[in-house]
Formats: C-alpha cells, sequence, structure tokens
C-alpha cells in the first residue's frame, strides 16, 4: 500500500473482540511477510467499503453500472446498424436479380 498523507484525524472506538480481530489479521499479514498494523488495517477496510457502494460517485459498482449502461446503448446502436445494413443487401441483391 502507498503511503498517502493523511490530513484528517478520526477517532473510533472498537470492542475487544474486533481488536483481536485486528491484531489477529495483523500477525496474519506479517507472517505473510507483508508488514502492517490496526491502522492499516482500518483504512484498507474503511477503502473496500467505500469502494463497493452504489450510490458513492467513482466507486466500483458505479462505474461498473456506468459502463454497463453504455455497452446496452453499444449494443442497441450495432443492432440497428445491422438492421439497416441486412436491409440494404437485401434491396441491392433484389435489384440484381430482377
Amino acid at each position: 500500500m502507498s503511503k498517502a498523507q493523511y490530513s484528517e484525524r478520526f477517532t473510533l472506538s472498537f470492542t475487544l473482540d474486533q481488536v483481536r480481530r485486528l491484531d489477529e489479521l495483523a500477525r496474519v499479514r506479517s507472517r505473510e511477510g507483508q508488514t502492517t498494523n490496526r491502522t492499516e488495517l482500518v483504512r484498507d477496510a474503511v477503502n473496500f467499503y467505500l469502494m463497493h457502494q452504489e450510490d458513492l460517485p467513482g466507486s466500483r459498482k458505479a462505474i461498473a453500472r456506468s459502463v454497463e449502461g453504455k455497452i446496452a446503448q453499444v449494443d442497441s446502436k450495432v443492432d440497428h446498424l445491422t438492421e439497416i445494413l441486412e436491409d440494404f443487401i437485401e434491396r441491392v441483391t433484389k435489384r440484381r436479380g430482377s
């Protein structure tokens, strides 16, 4: 994880169980060679949560929904152009056959 310039301070309270789980996760990551601490784990969790919110502009879900909408528009335009092309080919073929 890149070291960002954090300018805002935020205080949170956790249950003893949450702290134990954070510590255990930090130990597991440390064993895997990923040095981390509680603060980094909480930041990762908050970033993960925010990126998966549908109503947050720039989130993965919002971007995916936007891309899906654009793909549907392109599909519709391709279908329309295909119909026009097929109609044109049919008319040209009929003229040659006449």
